[in-house]
């Protein structure tokens, strides 16, 4: 098979058939913007389309943001100073020794323990030397 030269400018060009008419171009952009809508489309913002969306959720945030104050408010207020709960204690006789130790926990107990290591000879000591025994004993 033996191809031919083929040169676009020399060959013969083929038809389509079809023909613009005279002018045409000229009043194109005539016709099309007749053919636009004159009044502009109406706009919706997304912020006007999702307003109650977002007073929702701005109202659930502001909820889920003040539960945990009014939490800690309302715990603050229902706290014990130490010195209130001291003062109670020695205001109110009724309440016996055996009372509080039941009430307290292991954690408070150890607290209480006093590791300070005392010799037999100064316990012997202060025994013997002092005159109000009797009184812390019996109290």
């Amino acid at each position: 098979m033996d191809m031919k030269d083929f040169n676009i400018d020399t060959s013969e060009k083929i038809t389509t058939g079809f023909q613009i008419p005279e002018g045409y171009w000229d009043a194109f952009s005539e016709k099309v913007m007749q053919r636009i809508p004159k009044e502009e489309p109406k706009v919706i913002s997304f912020y006007a389309r999702n307003k109650s969306w977002m007073y929702s959720a701005a109202a659930v945030l502001v909820l889920a943001l003040s539960l945990p104050i009014v939490n800690h408010l309302q715990n603050k207020e229902q706290e014990l100073s130490s010195t209130e709960i001291e003062n109670y204690l020695t205001q109110n006789k009724s309440v016996s020794d055996d009372d509080l130790v039941n009430l307290l926990e292991q954690e408070d107990i150890d607290e209480l323990k006093v590791n300070t290591p005392i010799s037999e000879d100064a316990l012997e000591d202060e025994l013997s030397n002092n005159t109000d025994l009797e009184q812390y004993i019996t109290n």
